[in-house]
């Protein structure tokens, strides 16, 4: 069982992580404006915008990044493309998120391979942004995000200088940096780095490396040894 101590770092992934796959209608209305930006940026019809969008991601982490790789995309200008709030669906409140973040020991941030924006105006709309500590997001990590090595090396480093303004300091035992993904090709180089991994996903093909597998973030009670009602 994982335990809820207070020297455990807990990181969320947004998307499909703090909220879930009963609310893919968020991410697909995000998807829906990327889409967009590729028609308008490489031409073409919608159709084969997602394909070039999808590509995007599947060769490169990121569809920002193959943008950036092969169209030489502002990535601000892309951000503030798809994030005007007037196309896009929230999360809706979730105040048993809430309750379960704050129980959680230990200091709770958000990494995020989207821009500041779109995570915090999602959690403030679930109403859980203040058992947030912080998040690093892909403009932080220098628009190269997960599953690149160096986002988790820089995630690391943001902890060392964050947590000491927090009178905390890093743990010694990395896997005392508990990541909690939807993806698990963002999981796996926090696996290499000795973090605990756990998946949060419906699917139920689960490799064996994967130290922890729930299929919604309210099951994350089931595998704590110490969660207060």
């Amino acid at each position: 069982m994982l335990q809820n101590v207070p020297g455990k770092i807990w990181l969320f992934d947004y998307d499909l992580t703090l909220y879930g796959e009963e609310e893919r209608c968020v991410i697909n209305s995000l998807d829906h404006r990327i889409s967009l930006f590729v028609q308008k940026t490489v031409g073409g019809d919608f159709k084969s915008a997602h394909k070039i969008r999808t590509d995007y991601l599947e060769r490169f982490g990121t569809t920002l990044a193959g943008l950036m790789a092969m169209n030489q995309v502002d990535p601000d200008e892309f951000f503030d493309f798809i994030h005007q709030p007037e196309y896009l669906i929230y999360p809706k409140k979730a105040p048993k998120k809430l309750k379960l973040l704050q129980s959680l020991e230990g200091p709770r941030f958000v990494f995020t391979n989207g821009r500041h924006d779109w995570s915090e105006a999602g959690m403030a709309h679930m109403g859980i942004d203040s058992a947030i500590d912080g998040v690093l997001d892909l403009k932080q990590l220098g628009w190269v995000g997960k599953p690149h090595d160096s986002a988790y090396q820089k995630m690391e480093h943001w902890l060392s200088e964050k947590l000491p303004s927090m009178g905390r300091s890093m743990p010694k035992d990395s896997h005392d940096i508990i990541l909690l993904e939807d993806s698990l090709r963002n999981l796996e180089p926090a696996h290499r780095r000795g973090w605990t991994t756990v998946y949060v996903n419906p699917e139920s093909d689960v490799p064996d490396w994967v130290d922890y597998h729930i299929s919604h973030l309210l099951e994350l009670p089931t595998i704590l040894e110490i969660f207060e009602n």
